[in-house]
């Protein structure tokens, strides 16, 4: 995979794809970028809603990327009916290389672009990753939506999310859906208490009639009024600490 990769389609202008540690997904909002966000897509890997988001942040201005964490073995990207598939792909990626796939997307946006330390948003896996990146990099800040790994890590090496939440080094919001049955029952209090810790501002949002999920367009488990009310607390929280 070259440099650069352009996509010739009307519907794709604007969008390419980019090598670095991991390869990225890029998307340019029209005019100069207000800031910057890194999307960790969740265990179904940069899927349509995954490039979705990455075309909603970038209306609202911001210069948008999401590393396609599968590169190593071919960057595929799962439907609904490929969970079982998914899940063993997930369980391929090692912390070590997550590490250097987040600092990649870090350093292009930073380095190469010129942009300041950017926000995380992830889903699912990727919000744990997003809450990861949180307590390890100098971030913006860090949104987690129906985060993974609260009790356990998904990866070995790594910490449960609860404490990620009390080591956090930026800005942090968690975004979960009351009814994800993912989630220990006590979840949302244990990251209240872990997000009243010292450190930078950090909030927990519970989503009525929301599962795990909730955020897929036009998959099963979409819940279109948790997902739009989801987006307006990102972007909030976007504006608030993620713009210079």
């Amino acid at each position: 995979m070259g440099e650069h990769h352009l996509s010739h389609g009307p519907a794709n202008r604007g969008r390419y794809v980019l090598q670095t540690a991991a390869p990225l997904f890029v998307r340019e909002p029209v005019g100069a970028p207000r800031g910057a966000v890194i999307v960790l897509h969740d265990v179904f890997g940069v899927t349509d809603y995954a490039e979705e988001a990455c075309r909603r942040l970038a209306r609202g201005g911001w210069l948008a990327v999401s590393p396609y964490l599968y590169y190593e073995h071919g960057g595929p990207a799962f439907d609904a009916t490929e969970l079982p598939v998914a899940r063993g792909e997930m369980t391929r990626l090692t912390a070590e290389g997550l590490a250097a796939d987040i600092a990649g997307a870090r350093d292009y946006l930073t380095g190469r672009r010129g942009m300041p330390a950017p926000a995380v948003l992830g889903f699912s896996m990727g919000g744990y990753l997003a809450t990861w990146a949180a307590a390890h990099h100098d971030l913006a800040g860090a949104v987690a939506v129906s985060p993974s790994g609260v009790e356990h890590a998904p990866w070995a090496g790594m910490a449960p999310l609860e404490l990620l939440v009390a080591d956090r080094r930026a800005p942090w919001l968690g975004v979960l859906g009351r009814d994800d049955r993912r989630l220990p029952p006590d979840a949302p209090e244990r990251l209240r208490l872990a997000a009243a810790a010292s450190g930078p501002h950090a909030s927990v949002v519970l989503l009525p009639e929301a599962g795990h999920g909730f955020y897929r367009t036009g998959r099963p488990g979409h819940a279109p009024h948790a997902d739009t009310e989801a987006w307006r607390r990102i972007t909030a929280f976007l504006a608030r600490f993620a713009a210079p």
